[in-house]
């Protein structure tokens, strides 16, 4: 037996699940004149990736599904960062009006 090696797996999935992943960033999201979301955080997104975004400010909250557009590394105050411009889904109970009145 060499050391370091296992004979058998270390585990085994029965049946194939599927499930969702929810990892929660921090971003700073202000509202564009074109009616989209840009965000910068400190991850990279892929665009037509298909985001819940949790807006809070003003003394508001509210919950806005989004689609990423574009994702493009940015430097600021000298660390690498990434500006996200999304966009709001039409099936989103949210509309523009209504997160620009949150970001805002």
């Amino acid at each position: 037996m060499l050391a370091g090696r296992r004979r058998h797996e270390r585990f085994a999935l029965a049946q194939r699940c599927t499930g969702a992943l929810r990892v929660l960033t921090d971003a700073v999201v202000q509202h564009a004149p074109d009616g989209s979301l840009l965000a910068i955080t400190h991850a990279p997104c892929v665009a037509e990736e298909r985001l819940t975004l949790d807006v809070a400010g003003d003394g508001a909250s509210m919950r806005v599904d989004v689609m990423v557009a574009d994702s493009r590394p940015v430097i600021i105050e000298g660390s690498v960062r990434h500006r996200v411009t999304l966009l709001i889904q039409e099936a989103s109970a949210a509309s523009t009006d209504d997160v620009a009145a949150v970001v805002a």
